[in-house]
């Protein structure tokens, strides 16, 4: 049953998550147009940008792309390849496991602030997964029986109906029959000074002792020592 909050209800966990987005529902020659869009605003650019340091003045220099034939700052390719996918993501990663790969890479049409960008998706392959050909033993507790990798298309085009990205991405996906499992307890950090470790760990002298040096160590003149 839903909870009630105090901005309403809100939905039951299954609701938040497709049920048409596991192995088993991605076919090859499929075609998605994904539901939403993204308006680019300034800050999706200049911040990134910005974070990552990225020198290129064409993404954050107004003055000096105003010389140039595009008029405007062009928006840094990483963020134009991780909105399109994100766009995406909804449905093509809500059950996904682990990404294996993102590759061919293209920015067809520079994005300005401003525009808005929309996704779609293809299904290339799909294909059982085997994570010793695939040279990822992280991945090998997971059985074939209950996991499938997918090879998807995306594209992204702006208001106009530009292209602006295009990238292949392959993603290891739950079928229905995956079941989760119980994470594994973390171990404990191992210090890399296991002497201070040790030493910090002792109680220290009681105050009283602590007084009754100094006061010693006072009377014969020297000073007292601290201890390290």
């Amino acid at each position: 049953m839903a909870a009630e909050t105090g901005n309403g209800f809100v939905p039951e966990p299954h609701s938040l998550t497709g049920r048409d987005n596991y192995f088993e529902d991605f076919n090859v020659g499929e075609v998605y147009e994904h539901a939403r869009g993204k308006t680019v605003g300034e800050i999706d650019n200049v911040l990134i940008t910005n974070l990552v340091m990225n020198t290129a003045q064409g993404h954050f220099n107004e003055h000096l792309m105003a010389s140039n034939p595009i008029g405007h700052r062009i928006t840094f390719g990483g963020v134009t390849a991780s909105l399109v996918i994100g766009l995406a993501m909804e449905d093509t990663g809500e059950q996904a496991l682990a990404e294996l790969a993102l590759d061919k890479i293209r920015f067809r049409t520079p994005v300005l602030h401003g525009d808005t960008l929309y996704a779609f998706s293809e299904v290339l392959e799909t294909r059982d997964f085997d994570a010793a050909a695939a040279g990822r033993p992280d991945l090998e507790r997971f059985s074939p029986a209950e996991v499938g990798e997918v090879h998807f298309r995306h594209w992204g085009v702006n208001q106009r109906g530009d292209v602006v990205f295009e990238g292949e991405r392959r993603v290891l996906l739950k079928r229905r029959a995956f079941r989760p499992r119980a994470s594994a307890p973390a171990k404990p950090a191992r210090s890399r000074a296991p002497g201070r470790v040790a030493a910090a760990r002792q109680k220290p002298p009681a105050r009283r002792a602590v007084r009754a040096r100094t006061a010693a160590a006072k009377k014969g003149g020297a000073r007292p020592r601290l201890r390290r």
